[in-house]
């Protein structure tokens, strides 16, 4: 009995694995909203009655892949620090560079999902988005000690921040992540600190 159970959920994740494949190949072809479940069904070589066993219509399929993957990354990058960070000390700029690196390792693990999705489906780049914030929110701003007495609208500098964010990475994405994680935490940690035109060396 057990063992049947056990093949069943195989099954069931391998099936919901070529459903989520062809989907995401689907809206990099032609964009979400011309997408039909005869689409993906076709796609994935299965009946309609499968793809209904396992969603509702591709709105559903949509949210589940956009949660699915953003839970993952809230894991990874929310994480409690341990021995394995390069940065074991609690100060500010240690754990801005820790967020950078665990976020951009996260999104180069699973960089085809977040190629399509950022680029086709504004709705995964609001929820990245969500989650820098949350740790900007959670982390800096909690931290700071003048973060109660900003001279800029905190909202606009945390739309400034989560927009840069997301725009670096599809940038990344699409030029095939030319740097490493590493790399890029340090790069952006040093625009972040130092303001873009400080950073690049155009003023001193």
């Amino acid at each position: 009995m057990l063992q049947r159970q056990i093949k069943s959920d195989r099954r069931t994740r391998q099936t919901g694995k070529f459903i989520r494949d062809a989907f995401l190949q689907l809206i990099a072809e032609k964009g979400y909203p011309a997408i039909t479940i005869q689409d993906i069904t076709d796609r994935a070589e299965m009946n309609r009655s499968t793809f209904y066993y396992h969603y509702k219509g591709k709105e559903e399929l949509l949210e589940q892949c956009i949660h699915e993957m953003l839970s993952l990354a809230e894991k990874d990058i929310m994480r409690p620090a341990g021995t394995n960070d390069q940065e074991t000390n609690s100060t500010e700029c240690n754990d801005q560079i820790r967020f950078y690196i665990r976020l951009f390792e996260h999104i180069s693990g699973q960089a085809d999902f977040y190629r399509v999705m950022l680029r086709h489906v504004p709705l995964c780049g609001q929820r990245l988005s969500g989650i820098i914030q949350q740790f900007y929110q959670a982390r800096i701003f909690s931290n700071h000690p003048i973060a109660d007495n900003l001279v800029i609208s905190r909202e606009l500098l945390t739309t400034y921040i989560t927009g840069a964010y997301t725009a670096v990475i599809l940038s990344w994405l699409e030029q095939g992540l030319p740097y490493t994680p590493a790399s890029m935490a340090q790069q952006l940690s040093l625009v972040m600190n130092k303001g873009p035109y400080r950073a690049a060396g155009l003023l001193q």
